[in-house]
């Protein structure tokens, strides 16, 4: 399976445009979206996914921190909503947590980490660990794909705790804009792609093994 996993639009209506075409140009089986998609708006933030929807590429999605706490009750096909959710695609098994865990900053759609775990265990247990991939806006605490220009790791231990145990193939993330990479985590694969705004994505192919290209648009 193919996937174009973007993150952090940030409002970019470019960006997103840019990204669209990018997905009509190489065609994959799913786009999937790690949130911060507008700016506690929910009106734009589902313009903004609809131009993605409108490749014709089933689009998924959780929102993150900056977007509206409304986004996390939306409810449609296309695009489809995962925060606290799972879909199966494909032969594969998608859960998704929007929003992250405190910041300094007092962003829209914050929670701590023991609301996180609720969430993460709450989400309806039909699927197998060997095929489970993990939307979150937050990455898991303690890799590669958290932490900040400062050197702190900023993601969370609940997204971690749960990555160990379940062991997803797959995790993308976004939210630690300078932390655009991959990294491994047990026996799971993280992926931030970086901030679409600045014309980061990446392509991921499932197959035998986890292949990951990071890769530009110009915005």
């Amino acid at each position: 399976m193919r996937i174009i996993a973007i993150s952090d639009i940030h409002r970019s209506e470019a960006a997103t445009l840019t990204a669209a075409a990018a997905v009509g140009r190489e065609g994959p089986d799913l786009t999937l979206v790690a949130g911060d998609i507008s700016h506690n708006d929910l009106d734009e933030a589902l313009r903004l996914l609809k131009i993605l929807c409108d490749t014709g590429v089933p689009t998924f999605f959780v929102p993150g921190n900056m977007d509206s706490p409304s986004l996390s009750k939306y409810r449609g096909d296309q695009p489809r909503n995962l925060h606290g959710d799972c879909v199966n695609f494909e032969g594969y098994s998608i859960v998704g947590l929007g929003g992250s865990v405190n910041t300094p900053f007092n962003t829209p759609f914050e929670y701590n980490e023991s609301e996180a775990s609720a969430i993460l265990n709450g989400i309806p247990s039909r699927f197998d660990s060997g095929r489970l991939i993990l939307l979150s806006h937050c990455p898991p605490k303690g890799t590669m794909t958290d932490m900040t220009r400062f050197g702190i790791h900023a993601g969370s231990g609940s997204v971690r705790e749960f990555v160990e145990k379940r062991s997803p193939l797959l995790v993308v993330c976004g939210h630690i804009h300078e932390a655009e990479g991959t990294d491994n985590l047990s026996k799971s694969v993280i992926v931030n792609p970086g901030p679409a705004y600045r014309g980061c994505y990446a392509r991921i192919n499932l197959d035998v093994r986890v292949e990951v290209e990071m890769a530009k648009f110009k915005v």
